[in-house]
């Protein structure tokens, strides 16, 4: 039974070719809403992929919305720190938060004693992104041709295959247990504390290989090699590297981030930046910044965004399960 972490892609293209002005810009929530500026909480410290997401909306979205649009880093503990904090902040529509796989689909299912609840605490504004991750090997692993042939290795010597994520219960770990799982192989789980140091390990032959969405760049440079892209189809950043499925595995895997607002906040301050961020990911200019960095957007209404999150807390659910990932 093919086992799938997707969505359904939308097209987001703007009607027509005219430049955003004022009057595309959707209607000012009741009572005037922005007065001062907005915080969007990133739950993680700056320079990864959500701190890159969120500045870059950041600019476009204060110009429609006619107020400062601030990012704040509160990183810690796998993201339930900035998290946590954003589920306590008045639902006033002046506190965001970046949500994403981890903290929004799997915490859940890794902690024990989580200080907030995706849904219960949480009204689901905006999907941004579905991120396709990438199979990469390093010099540990020059030897390998391509997927089928590290599957091949793998089942000869369960011991030559260990990956890096960026801990137990990330993303990363989940898509590798899932691969491994479909592949019928072993690996060891070497996790670290971060994409970064995971990365750094790849690229050094201290580990094999990893699935991660940020190691596009040194694909380009070849300091890293693709074996496979996790997406239902080929991306564009890397169109050369086929999908896993093309190679005999039954996988498909997306991370994804998006926009949430503490429990209760009026609903039309949520239509109001959902209608903002819906237009700005459908820009060309938008898109294609993302495109290059292998990062997919897709837009739609709080319901669809609402519904996504909820049917991945029960997919993601049961990785963690399979996956082994302790409870903390």
């Amino acid at each position: 039974m093919t086992r799938m972490l997707t969505i359904t892609r939308r097209a987001l293209m703007l009607a027509g070719t005219a430049a955003f002005g004022l009057s595309a810009a959707p209607a000012l929530a009741q009572d005037g809403w922005p007065q001062q500026p907005v915080n969007i909480i990133v739950p993680y410290p700056p320079g990864g992929n959500t701190d890159l997401i969120a500045r870059t909306l950041a600019e476009p979205l204060s110009e429609v919305l006619g107020q400062p649009v601030v990012i704040e880093n509160r990183g810690g503990a796998g993201g339930t720190v900035g998290v946590g904090e954003a589920s306590r902040a008045e639902p006033d529509g002046y506190t965001l938060v970046v949500g994403d796989i981890a903290t929004m689909g799997i915490n859940p299912h890794v902690y024990d004693n989580l200080v907030y609840d995706p849904l219960e605490d949480f009204d689901p504004v905006i999907q941004i992104t579905s991120i396709p991750l990438v199979m990469a090997v390093g010099p540990r692993l020059e030897e390998v041709a391509d997927l089928p042939d590290l599957i091949a290795r793998a089942k000869e010597d369960p011991e030559y295959i260990d990956y890096a994520s960026a801990g137990v219960g990330t993303a990363q770990h989940l898509a590798f247990e899932l691969f491994r799982s479909l592949a019928g192989i072993e690996a060891l789980h070497i996790p670290y504390q971060g994409s970064a140091p995971a990365r750094t390990a790849l690229m050094s032959g201290e580990v094999g290989v990893m699935i991660d969405g940020t190691v596009v760049p040194m694909i380009k440079d070849g300091t890293l090699r693709a074996l496979a892209v996790t997406s239902e189809e080929r991306v564009a950043a890397l169109p050369d590297v086929p999908t896993v499925r093309e190679q005999g595995v039954d996988m498909v895997y997306t991370s994804w981030h998006g926009i949430m607002a503490p429990k209760g906040t009026d609903p039309e301050i949520i239509e109001t930046v959902n209608g903002a961020l819906d237009e700005i990911l459908g820009r060309p200019d938008i898109r294609e910044r993302f495109e290059a960095l292998n990062i997919g957007l897709v837009g739609g209404s709080p319901e669809d965004f609402t519904a996504f999150v909820t049917e991945q807390a029960g997919t993601l659910g049961e990785l963690v399960e399979m996956s082994g990932a302790s409870r903390n």
